[in-house]
């Protein structure tokens, strides 16, 4: 058997083995629900619509959507709210100043923030993501995958850990369609192929190794798998979407057919066009011997508008619920509400979010030990003008993060009061709240308190 044979027989089982991992509806789930998220769900409201209905031609004519899933993804997505504090901490007591200026420089080239916020979001809409830490360019760059994207080989010891990753990242932007590549990992192998078995060379890798020693990958959820790798949740999004957007487009050629009044023409059968415009009168011909007398009126149908409305605001509102969503935040009325009486109508919200912060704080302390593997491992080749070159983290180095409480927005005097009594009682300070209220970093709140105070102390002596 030729090499080449051999190849594309590795290609097949590894595809295989991953195939039969995952439910081929559940990728196509995970696709339409990344799509719909996206705004792109005109192509399948225009299917449903042949599926469902024999003028279709005539409904489709003027598609409309409304986004719900992303308001719902967006207002449950509340993790990092308030953000988080990462701290490198070491085993072996100070850590060194200059591996903390080569982690701020890290998140900040790498976009963490961000990318945490989108991870957040997206594992509100997918349930499971995966980050890649990656080296590119002179520095670490953080790929967000989601299960679309994702084929995994499955431990057999353990079916809710993978053995091996496969991932596709295609060029849907493209002009014209790449061919699509595949990305394979295990411990010890990195090999790149396409769908027709082809196993392409890896630049500066002929033999496919792994040289992380690991699978360079962190899986992002909020819950703990139970009976595969996948969290396998969430249906409820794309099947309430679509009945509002069904209900959305009957309602808009209910307003367009019945909205007028009909003409109607009674008892004529003649070979004359009877024409309706204004400025133009009607002419009713007369009606044979014993058919009656010929009329023409107009009659007002009386369309259930309202009663569509409220079935969309219903099922909104069922789906809000689900999601433990107050129905006030899609209310556009209403008083100014103190931050308590945000917090009790939100209640099981909050809690969700308590709830899964620590499965957030673990995954990121486990993403830095593979970005210091990572950079570990490219550093001694970067060129001397890069920032950083050859410097590396210590073993012992490890990231310690704590997610922010989240803080509402409060009656002005309530927050005046409450920040009174705190500082008051010694248990805040006012750099402390300059810090919350003006997103100052500490030495920022520091220096302008100081400011301020020389000001005053200078305008009291003048």
């Amino acid at each position: 058997m030729s090499a080449k044979s051999r190849a594309a027989q590795w290609v097949e089982r590894t595809l295989l083995a991953a195939k039969l991992s995952t439910r081929a509806d559940f990728k196509t789930e995970m696709e339409k629900r990344i799509d719909y998220y996206n705004d792109r769900q005109v192509p399948y409201l225009l299917e449903l619509l042949n599926e469902r209905f024999e003028d279709a031609g005539a409904l489709g004519l003027e598609p409309e959507f409304i986004n719900v899933i992303k308001t719902i993804v967006d207002g449950t997505a509340l993790v990092y709210r308030s953000g988080a504090a990462r701290t490198l901490v070491s085993s072996e007591g100070e850590v060194n100043p200059k591996e903390k200026e080569l982690w701020d420089w890290i998140m900040a080239t790498s976009q963490y923030e961000a990318t945490m916020k989108t991870v957040n979001r997206m594992v509100k809409l997918c349930r499971t993501v995966l980050v890649k830490p990656s080296f590119r360019k002179g520095g670490i760059r953080l790929d967000v995958l989601t299960p679309d994207q994702i084929d995994v080989i499955q431990d057999d010891d353990d079916p809710t850990e993978a053995q091996a990753v496969i991932y596709t990242r295609p060029r849907a932007e493209t002009l014209v369609a790449d061919e699509l590549i595949y990305h394979y990992w295990d411990d010890a192998n990195y090999r790149r192929f396409t769908a027709d078995g082809e196993i392409l060379r890896v630049p500066n890798n002929p033999n496919g190794i792994n040289p992380y020693g690991i699978l360079p990958f962190v899986r992002f959820t909020e819950t703990l798998p139970l009976s595969g790798y996948f969290i396998d949740a969430g249906e409820d999004l794309t099947v309430v979407q679509d009945a509002i957007n069904m209900k959305l487009v009957q309602l808009n050629h209910l307003l367009k057919m019945q909205s007028f009044s009909v003409p109607v023409l009674v008892g004529y059968d003649g070979s004359e066009k009877v024409v309706v415009a204004p400025g133009k009168p009607i002419c009713i011909p007369l009606g044979r011997v014993g058919d009656g007398v010929p009329d023409f009126k107009f009659v007002s149908p009386n369309p259930a508008i309202s009663e569509c409305l409220e079935a969309i605001r219903e099922s909104i509102a069922r789906l809000a619920h689900a999601h433990h969503i107050s129905a006030a935040n899609f209310s556009i009325s209403g008083s100014q509400r103190s931050g308590f009486a945000l917090v009790m109508e939100n209640l099981a919200l909050f809690e969700d979010r308590q709830n899964a912060v620590p499965y957030y704080e673990d995954a990121e302390e486990r993403m830095f030990d593979i970005i210091k593997r990572v950079w570990n491992t490219h550093a001694s080749y970067l060129p001397p003008e890069f920032p950083f070159a050859g410097m590396e983290f210590e073993p012992e180095t490890a990231l310690s993060v704590t997610v922010q409480d989240v803080r509402l927005p409060q009656v002005p005097k309530d927050e005046a009061y409450e920040w009174d009594f705190l500082i008051k009682q010694k248990m805040a300070t006012p750099v402390d709240y300059m810090m919350l209220r003006f997103q100052m970093t500490r030495e920022e709140a520091e220096a302008k308190f100081a400011e301020n105070k020389k000001w005053f102390e200078e305008q009291v002596k003048n």
